[in-house]
């Protein structure tokens, strides 16, 4: 009587179970977690300076706060060398892992950032979500970062932690600006840590 029972226990359980495939692979679709932003360590006499930080809203939503100022147009003479490190996986971050290096900052970035452009632009309170981005300060008190999730990146991606830098650089190849993204390429049904 025993063994009936507990066959048809494993098999309710069995047939009610949802076949949920959860595999362990290096890479797929991701869900992308933005953990820290801020200024690159050396500043020293940038036209764009990027006086931000990330600040714990709640548990799950982390917000950008802070300023850019443009003391140059940000525009089509400026190019982005954007610089992927990966964590090492025994500790350490790994320069160089992925390199995108593209002129035209002002509309390449728009163009990546797609949907996400938008959202960025009016949290700062820019006057224009068109390149260039006119001479001044805009200021946030709060760019929900989960918001950043809405771009044109690629849909698959290596899982893992990275450091992302973002280069400013003019036409004589000179760093005008820099800011650091620390983020989590994470599979769609983990949870951030």
């Amino acid at each position: 009587m025993m063994i009936k029972t507990f066959g048809l226990v494993l098999f309710f359980s069995l047939s009610q179970s949802k076949n949920r495939f959860m595999p362990n692979l290096p890479l797929g679709e991701y869900c992308l977690v933005i953990d820290k932003v801020y200024r690159c360590e050396s500043r020293t006499n940038h036209t764009i300076q990027f006086n931000v930080y990330s600040s714990k809203k709640t548990s799950n939503i982390t917000e950008m706060k802070g300023n850019i100022t443009f003391l140059i147009p940000f525009d089509v003479n400026l190019t982005v060398d954007i610089n992927f490190s990966s964590w090492g996986s025994t500790g350490g971050w790994i320069p160089n892992y992925y390199i995108l290096i593209r002129k035209k900052a002002c509309s390449s970035l728009r163009n990546l950032y797609g949907n996400a452009w938008f959202k960025y632009i009016n949290a700062f309170n820019v006057p224009t979500d068109r390149c260039p981005t006119p001479v001044g300060t805009y200021i946030t008190s709060g760019y929900d970062l989960t918001k950043f999730e809405d771009n044109n990146l690629p849909k698959v991606f290596f899982y893992g932690k990275y450091k992302v830098v973002f280069h400013f650089k003019n036409v004589e190849n000179k760093v005008v600006g820099c800011m650091v993204a620390e983020l989590n390429f994470i599979r769609p049904w983990e949870t951030p840590i």
